[in-house]
């Protein structure tokens, strides 16, 4: 039935489009033939797609402006959207993989003919951290010299790291905002916010930037537990920090 509604939605574009051209008017057309492939550049079919005019009706998937569609066989949807709105902002899942970390924005300049693009899904590990939109990890254990600090406010705070947005993709993995937890004076207290950068190569997260930059390895992750480890620069200090997923 998905994939029925997909080609019903499409033959009813061009019954409207050959009656208008019928008529001797040609009418403006945002027609979209979107192909989602692997990281191998094969094809995915039976892929969710889901459009919105935003990017923050996407990370909150409200706002869905049609029906879900999914690819056929060729990893191919064909849609037509509205006349006179150009860019819109698309959510593409199968099983584990996703366009999260990939690209989430298609612009459609063409008013007559199709705009064609492709979307490549992988299983990134920037996804499994903050979901579509955004992951909530407490600090469980901060371990230094492999001697465990006491548990206290400083070291079981909230992390919640945020998808990076469409226009950040480029420059960093997205952002960490820290906020109290019930063990703080004032749970929910923001506590700041840091950008973050994935390195696939290294294994690695980096928090801040120049001179306020850390890199940690990540040593250990699950998808519900995650284990980072810091070594200053001088060698003196191993920091072995671990999380939990709250959410």
């Amino acid at each position: 039935m998905r994939k029925v509604y997909s080609s019903i939605f499409v033959f009813f574009f061009f019954f409207v489009l050959f009656s208008s051209c019928r008529e001797g008017g040609v009418e403006p057309v945002r027609l979209l033939e979107l192909y989602v492939v692997d990281t191998l550049g094969e094809p995915v079919d039976n892929a969710k797609v889901e459009f919105y005019f935003t990017e923050s009706a996407l990370n909150t998937s409200t706002s869905q402006i049609i029906e879900t569609l999914y690819t056929n066989d060729e990893g191919l949807v064909q849609v037509a959207l509205d006349v006179e709105i150009f860019d819109y902002y698309v959510n593409i899942e199968k099983d584990q993989l996703n366009n999260w970390y990939t690209t989430t924005f298609v612009s459609l300049p063409n008013l007559l003919g199709s705009n064609t693009t492709t979307i490549t899904l992988n299983d990134a590990f920037e996804a499994k951290l903050t979901g579509r939109y955004k992951k909530r990890w407490q600090q469980t254990a901060d371990i230094i010299n492999g001697n465990p600090s006491f548990p206290n406010c400083g070291n079981q705070l909230y992390h919640d790291f945020f998808r990076r947005t469409e226009t950040a993709k480029d420059n960093r993995s997205g952002e960490v905002q820290k906020f109290q937890a019930d063990i703080c004076p004032f749970p929910g207290t923001s506590e700041g916010t840091n950008q973050w950068i994935y390195n696939k190569q290294n294994n690695t997260i980096t928090f801040g930037i120049d001179n306020f930059a850390e890199t940690y390895k990540i040593i250990e992750f699950t998808g519900n537990k995650m284990s980072l480890v810091y070594t200053t620069p001088d060698g003196a200090f191993v920091i072995e920090r671990r999380y939990k997923l709250v959410n």
